[in-house]
């Protein structure tokens, strides 16, 4: 856990050297701040200050966001207290420490950067002219003096930046994250398997129950399949997880693009699937699970720098009037453990039940 920003951003004692170094700062600039102060900005700080909210209010968009937040002599008490510590000690840990703290009160806020980058220019021209007035042009201290408020104040503003980014990506995160979860609340409603976009089980179990009904009431023909993935697993083993799911969710597709209209494929588990054929009859069904293995045995799957065959192994199982779901899917599963048993590729029917003697 961070116990403050500079832990939080990473700012340890050689990141801090870093980034003062990068804003062109060094440790002999403390005591031309120290000169900043005692000319410009403990005389005029307060002047510097009611510039300043004059430039900013006088932008309506500004000021309305301004005000919706504070009143106009709590903004300037705020800038000032902010002045008053204007690159003194500039490379400690409690300088970046107040400087993130500031920048994180404004992206909380939701300061647009654009704002943000307008008050530092402002800040900037401000504390120019007031420098013109009281140090001559040719004076040898003007330059370093310049070049010194141009150089905190990048580091100001590099500190900012840098709270606004970490929240940027959070805040992007944070909506990936919800469209996620969004996207998972709606395949489950709708009932389809996120990663293959077949049916979900719960899906295709209750479409085999309607579909069972259907045929006990009316005699229609009906059959189901399983389906499993031939050595899906040495696939995950060989190549990882993440082509193993490219190769289940292409798989699938090839599967679910022969199929009739009223057919419907679902993921029945792991690398199994379960086909619902209504109004199939076996030799109907037989010809589906043809076109299955034929599309998904057509050609090998392309992923990444990878080309991998793939085959499947099928059980079928057709209707029969003193069918339940659960001995009809026992069947086809019993279907499907011989073809695997019989050396894969292939489909199998289940049994046709032996007549019994009159």
């Amino acid at each position: 856990m961070h116990n403050t920003l500079c832990d939080k951003y990473g700012f340890n004692t050689a990141q801090r050297k870093l980034r003062v170094a990068m804003m062109g700062l060094s440790g002999a600039d403390n005591v031309l701040a120290e000169l900043l102060h005692s000319k410009i900005i403990q005389p005029y700080g307060e002047e510097v200050v009611a510039g300043f909210y004059k430039v900013l209010l006088s932008f309506p968009e500004i000021k309305a966001f301004l005000l919706e937040h504070a009143e106009v002599h709590s903004l300037q008490n705020t800038q000032l207290a902010y002045l008053q510590s204007y690159g003194v000690n500039f490379d400690s840990p409690e300088y970046f420490e107040e400087r993130l703290q500031v920048g994180r009160v404004h992206a909380l806020i939701g300061l647009p950067l654009s704002y943000y980058q307008m008050a530092f220019r402002t800040l900037d021209d401000l504390l120019f002219d007031y420098l013109a007035k009281v140090i001559s042009l040719d004076d040898e201290q003007f330059l370093p003096l310049v070049k010194l408020i141009s150089r905190v104040s990048a580091l100001d503003m590099s500190l900012a930046i840098e709270v606004y980014h970490n929240k940027k990506v959070l805040d992007m995160t944070s909506s990936i994250d919800a469209l996620i979860d969004e996207r998972q609340l709606l395949t489950s409603k709708i009932g389809l398997d996120e990663l293959t976009q077949v049916a979900s089980r719960a899906k295709v179990l209750d479409y085999l129950c309607s579909n069972l009904e259907k045929a006990t009431q009316k005699k229609h023909p009906f059959c189901v399949a399983m389906i499993d993935l031939d050595f899906f697993k040495s696939v995950n083993d060989k190549y990882g997880h993440l082509v193993g799911d490219q190769i289940l969710a292409r798989v699938a597709a090839r599967m679910k693009s022969v199929l009739r209209t009223d057919d419907i494929l679902g993921r029945y588990g792991g690398d199994e699937f379960l086909l619902v054929l209504p109004r199939a009859d076996i030799n109907v069904a037989r010809q589906i699970t043809e076109r299955i293995c034929s599309s998904v045995n057509a050609r090998p799957f392309h992923i990444d720098n990878y080309s991998i065959p793939f085959t499947v192994s099928i059980g079928v199982a057709d209707w029969r009037p003193d069918d339940s779901d659960e001995t009809l899917l026992n069947r086809a599963d019993h279907a499907l453990y011989k073809a695997k048993d019989n050396g894969r590729n292939q489909i199998v029917l289940a049994s046709p039940r032996k007549k019994k003697n009159t």
